[in-house]
């Protein structure tokens, strides 16, 4: 027998190989060594001749292709999950006023994470910042243009820009981004002290508002073009919340199904968020199940927000 590879070299595998045909075919894809195919037959059968390393060689070019490519996946999706960690917020922040509840599920099960994002962003005064945004596309791309905007949106929000200024100056850094793809945002400042919110969108859906008493609304934010688009200007919708209001934040992945009117599942979402829960984490998880039973086929994020306000003497930051 000849000299046979370290992880073939011990005594139990001598044993089992002893008077065997062996054919020893290496794995190699893009020019990398991957390791080798073991090919036998029992001392009975006919030994291997010529024509069988043909066929043995073409199994394992095909073999090591397969394993190169679950080694690149792997690889892909531990990156992914860490990217998606540091970019998105972890436990629901601790606001005066307003309570915070989420979910973000990616479609891809490879890679854990898309073009979805939000962010809950402290202000001035008591005030807070609610994101939400949805990048053109899926898989890593579409996460690091998202995460290009999600930090320029914080990096805007440090200069306590109104809605609609905010996101003409998001739109103009997209410009320099060079990407292609375009992106939905809608950004939401509520004051806590006066119970007033300003809303601005740049092609996302309408958010919806529940009030204390059951009634649900489907606010009429105005709507101006995607992030990307170029020379935009965004109007502002300001409204004023009774104490206890929820406001829900999505993105399509949530409400869109075959043969339905967007329009018409948000009004939908809006009934179904006036059943009450014993907290808004049980509201959003309760949500979630409700509307996608059996999964989902595309990035779903979901942002709640309880709108509870303070008293106007509370001392302000």
């Amino acid at each position: 027998m000849q000299q046979l590879p370290a992880e073939l070299d011990s005594p139990a595998a001598r044993l089992v190989l002893k008077g065997s045909s062996v054919l020893l075919v290496h794995l190699v894809a893009h020019g990398g060594a991957l390791g080798f195919l073991v090919f036998g037959r029992k001392p009975d059968r006919p030994a291997f001749v010529a024509a069988d390393l043909t066929a043995c060689e073409e199994v394992a070019e095909r073999a090591a292709v397969a394993l190169h490519n679950a080694r690149i996946h792997s690889d892909e999706a531990t990156a992914s999950a860490v990217l998606q960690r540091s970019l998105l917020p972890t436990p629901p922040p601790r606001l005066p006023g307003v309570e915070i509840a989420y979910r973000y599920h990616p479609s891809s099960h490879t890679t854990q994470v898309g073009g979805d994002w939000f962010d809950v962003i402290p202000l001035p005064g008591h005030r807070v910042g609610l994101v939400i945004g949805d990048v053109a596309g899926h898989g890593l791309h579409a996460a690091v243009v998202m995460g290009q905007l999600r930090t320029a949106v914080r990096t805007l929000a440090t200069l306590d820009l109104p809605p609609g200024r905010l996101l003409a100056q998001l739109d103009a850094f997209a410009q320099h981004l060079g990407h292609t793809q375009l992106a939905t945002c809608l950004y939401c400042v509520y004051d806590p002290t006066t119970g007033r919110s300003a809303l601005a969108s740049a092609g996302h859906l309408p958010p919806v508002l529940v009030g204390p008493d059951g009634s649900n609304d489907l606010l009429k934010v105005p709507v101006g073009a995607p992030i990307g688009v170029g020379s935009v200007t965004f109007d502002t919708l300001e409204l004023l919340t009774d104490p206890g209001s929820l406001l829900l934040l999505c993105t399509d992945g949530l409400v869109e199904t075959r043969g339905q009117d967007i329009e018409e599942a948000l009004h939908a979402l809006g009934r179904r968020l006036t059943a009450q829960h014993s907290s808004l984490e049980d509201t959003c998880e309760a949500l979630m199940r409700r509307q996608h039973p059996e999964g989902h086929h595309d990035d779903i994020t979901v942002l709640m927000a309880r709108l509870n306000g303070i008293p106007r003497d509370s001392p302000r930051k």
